[in-house]
């Protein structure tokens, strides 16, 4: 179901508290924060947070409630290959709950996993089944590990640029060539960190 507008707003904030490592707001503190008068709406929005599965219930916290993975996890929007680039598409496969604010992301709408498939990112301390943790943004600078569109082709690999020439990727594994775009190079955005999910 979707929320309201009043709704993503208090989920927000009831977030931005969770990433400084502060307790979830109080009815007081939302209603504080938001201008209510009384306690009633804060509870109204906070019930149907519930209702919509980003917020739950919990006895053990002092607020009575909690973030459940809906609210705090990022999407895995499917794979990325690290070795030769290969056509992808972009889906939800799954959600990974995680404080971007850890990572410098200071707005977690723009960040998404992706799982990679490969092994030309291994000097980088990147793995096959890895999941990167990935920022869209349109500033990056040399040396970045970058998901990126090669002509029309997604990869993982390092953004190279020298003394304003024509950028191109690194692969991080002897066993790769590098890659020049023959016409096209778009940053999709900069790994800011990498999971790493042992098999149970």
């Amino acid at each position: 179901m979707e929320i309201t507008n009043k709704q993503s707003d208090i989920l927000a904030f009831c977030i931005e508290c969770w990433e400084a490592g502060e307790s979830l707001p109080s009815l007081r503190e939302i209603c504080g924060h938001f201008g209510y008068a009384s306690t009633r709406a804060a509870v109204d929005h906070l019930s149907a947070l519930k209702t919509k599965g980003y917020l739950a219930d919990d006895t053990e916290s002092k607020r009575g409630y909690r973030l459940t993975e809906k609210s705090t996890g990022l999407p895995v929007l499917g794979s990325i290959p690290a070795g030769i680039p290969l056509a992808t598409e972009e889906y939800v496969e799954s959600r990974f709950s995680i404080n971007t604010r850890s990572f410098g992301i200071t707005d977690r709408r723009k960040a998404f996993f992706l799982s990679v498939r490969g092994d030309s990112m291994t000097g980088r301390r990147i793995f096959d089944g890895d999941l990167v943790l990935v920022e869209r943004c349109t500033r990056f600078k040399n040396k970045d590990v970058v998901a990126a569109l090669i002509d029309n082709e997604s990869t993982l690999k390092t953004f190279i640029k020298k003394n304003g020439g024509r950028p191109w990727l690194r692969s991080e594994n002897p066993q790769y060539p590098d890659l020049i775009p023959a016409w096209d190079l778009q940053i999709q955005g900069v790994v800011r960190g990498v999971v790493r999910v042992f098999p149970s």
